[in-house]
């Protein structure tokens, strides 16, 4: 938030209701669009809970009225407006005079999120869930004068889990990303073209081109790939089909802006001389597809200036060209897969390296300062969860908005924070980082100890004290014994899931329960705990007394509670016969080869 100077004479305060009564009205455009609409119908749903007083909505063709709360730009108050072209797509401003209140934004979601941040802000107001929020009741609620400009940090924000897929919570919460099923009255989001990512075999399907034309794939070892293969971006008939393949997309969808020419989720880069040619000129596999990447983006950009190409710097194309730079037209999402989790990614001591062709290695946070010199629109694919195991305990909490910060200092545009999707969701803690990662993706500089106890008070009640002092005990566990790293895909018998630690959250636990305000909140506790339960029972031995008993509890309260997959695209089913077999809950089993994010390097 930065302020502006007032353009308006502003009262001290607003009293906006009392005892339920109010003379304020509500003032949209005659013409509003539907997200101006339904930003004056969100207003007036939540001031009528907050104060109990009806706040009617009329548009600027009514009479003047003593009290005016005027929700999108006005043209009887246009000089408070004034600034608001300088923002971005998403800026509002918040801002009073006499008898008159402003809430306007940018774009379609600015008056959106001005309404969120004002009824944040200035009443109280939270959406920790889509199910569990926190309005105030306040039979007088006064407004101090204001005058606030508020913009977001990055211009695409999307913490991605089950638990963030709502709509109206997304909106409230100010995630514009992709996946929630917005609709035309919550201003749309940045939309990508479907598929999301992973995209070179949807524009060149291996299985119909392979047979007839085994050269529009990667060649490795001096073998065309048909399995596990990438494209060969030097054919010039494989650029034809992609770029064909793109214009049908944008055809059938105007409204995109954003579309994916991505590597498929393997290793395998084309080394046949051409690829192998500029790769080396340029350093690495990252040359040959920004190179290929651009002249897609080159050749769309006439008919679609809107639209972006999207692409990733993923595994072997995590290091950056030497000479190429992106377009302007290019996003690149630079993916922190090989990262540890459990430490901040500027301070860990696990430097992952990636080498390059004279063998020397680059850290992540080395790769991102050298893309953030060259690229214009760079987005970050973090991870938030353990893929092998959904509800483990995963200490990446205490570094959620170190990370952020890192990725606003560094010019980086959006972030993905991809979390735990499956149907029903029950990542763990899942919710809770959803909301924080959303404060934090807005505003890295907001405080997010205090976010993470205003989450477990609001969630949890006079539970939440006693949950926040397991978190901070794993919290420390990880900070203050450097070699406990956490990846993505970590087992029930990492290093840092202790005896002593998950003795400490039972005894938590136990204590939250027992302060549960109603049954409704003891069974969000409840759920909060099967991460610890599930913990427990895949450290236990085979043979231990009692853990046939504990794995049918957990897998009867794991499906009460929704949840369908404890691992990624693996049935809750599959995985809990697993737990009774004692076979090892790890990911890798599922790769060919015991596939490892750790194992690209170059040269080949």
């Amino acid at each position: 938030m930065t302020p502006s100077p007032p353009d308006v004479p502003a009262q001290s305060h607003l009293v906006l209701a009392a005892d339920g009564i109010t003379d304020w009205r509500i003032i949209i455009a005659a013409d509003a669009p539907p997200w101006q609409s339904h930003a004056a119908a969100e207003l007036a749903h939540h001031l009528r809970e907050i104060t109990g007083a009806c706040f009617p909505v009329l548009d600027e063709s009514s009479p003047v009225s003593p009290n005016e709360i005027h929700v999108g730009p006005s043209t009887r108050w246009d000089r408070a407006t004034t600034g608001l072209s300088a923002l971005g797509s998403e800026g509002c401003v918040l801002r009073t005079g006499r008898h008159t209140l402003l809430i306007a934004g940018n774009g379609p979601r600015g008056t959106l999120y001005g309404v969120g941040l004002f009824l944040a802000r200035h009443l109280g107001c939270r959406w920790f869930t889509p199910t569990v929020k926190r309005i105030p009741r306040q039979p007088r609620p006064t407004i101090a004068a204001l005058d606030e400009v508020h913009e977001p940090a990055f211009e695409y924000r999307e913490p991605y889990c089950f638990e963030s897929m709502d709509p109206d919570w997304a909106v409230r919460n100010r995630c514009n990303g992709h996946f929630p099923a917005f609709g035309a009255e919550h201003g749309g989001g940045l939309r990508y073209a479907l598929p999301f990512v992973h995209t070179f075999n949807e524009f060149v399907p291996v299985e119909r081109h392979f047979d007839t034309h085994p050269e529009y794939f990667s060649e490795v070892g001096g073998q065309r790939l048909r399995h596990e293969a990438q494209l060969c971006l030097a054919h010039p008939a494989v650029f034809e089909l992609v770029l064909a393949g793109v214009r049908e997309r944008l055809s059938h969808e105007p409204g995109l802006r954003i579309i994916s020419v991505s590597q498929n989720d393997r290793g395998n880069p084309c080394q046949c001389a051409a690829c192998r040619a500029v790769d080396e000129a340029e350093g690495s596999f990252s040359g040959s597809l920004i190179r290929f990447v651009n002249r897609i983006a080159a050749a769309i950009e006439p008919d679609h200036p809107d639209v972006a190409i999207d692409t990733l710097a993923y595994r072997y194309t995590r290091k950056p060209p030497r000479v190429t730079r992106p377009r302007a037209n290019v996003i690149v999402r630079l993916c922190t897969i090989e990262c540890c989790f459990a430490h901040p990614l500027e301070s860990c001591r696990e430097k992952v390296l990636l080498r390059d062709e004279a063998g020397t290695g680059a850290t992540f946070v080395e790769d991102l300062q050298a893309w953030s010199r060259i690229c214009e629109r760079l987005y970050v694919w973090d991870y938030v969860t353990n893929f092998a195991n959904y509800v483990l305990p995963f200490p990446n909490l205490g570094v959620l908005a170190a990370n952020l910060r890192l990725f606003a200092r560094h010019h980086v545009k959006g972030v993905f924070a991809q979390g735990a999707n499956p149907p029903g969701g029950g990542g763990e803690f899942a919710a809770l980082r959803a909301w924080v990662l959303a404060q934090l993706m807005w505003d890295p500089a907001a405080d997010e100890s205090a976010l993470i106890d205003e989450f477990l008070t609001g969630v949890y009640g006079r539970g939440g004290p006693a949950i926040r002092r397991y978190l901070d005990a794993f919290n420390r566990l990880v900070r203050d014994n450097l070699h406990l790293h956490a990846s993505i895909y970590d087992r029930p018998d990492s290093d840092y899931l202790t005896p002593a630690l998950l003795d400490l959250a039972d005894r938590c636990f136990d204590e939250a329960e027992q302060l549960a305000a109603d049954a409704e909140q003891l069974a969000r506790i409840r759920h909060a705990r099967l991460p610890v339960r599930f913990a427990r029972i895949a450290q236990l031995p085979v043979d231990a007394p009692g853990r046939e008993a504990l794995i049918n509890a957990f897998r009867a309260d794991a499906m009460a509670a929704g949840i369908t997959q404890l691992s990624e695209h693996i049935p809750l089913a599959r995985t809990i016969d697993h737990l009774h077999r004692g076979v090892q809950l790890t990911h890798f089993a599922r790769y060919p080869g015991g596939w490892s994010p750790f194992d690209e390097t170059w040269p080949p």
